[in-house]
């Protein structure tokens, strides 16, 4: 009958979701957000290096009082 195809498919749906939640929460522990911060393209990996320049901490969101005032 068609119910008998439910066990392998809750089976091979739990092996695909099960790693991407663990990482949802290793990324939690491991780094304080959920989401790790992509470093493909040239402007995620400047935006990460100026964040961590001017805070020290690029996952915590930046505003203009982050920008340390240079008139003097």
């Amino acid at each position: 009958m068609w119910f008998n195809i439910l066990p392998a498919y809750t089976i091979i749906t739990a092996c695909m979701g099960l790693p991407g939640l663990g990482l949802w929460w290793a990324h939690y522990l491991v780094l304080g957000n959920h989401y790790r911060r992509s470093m493909i393209d040239r402007w995620d990996r400047h935006n990460y290096q100026r964040d961590m320049r001017l805070t020290g901490n690029p996952y915590k969101v930046n505003g203009l009082e982050s920008i340390p005032d240079t008139d003097k």
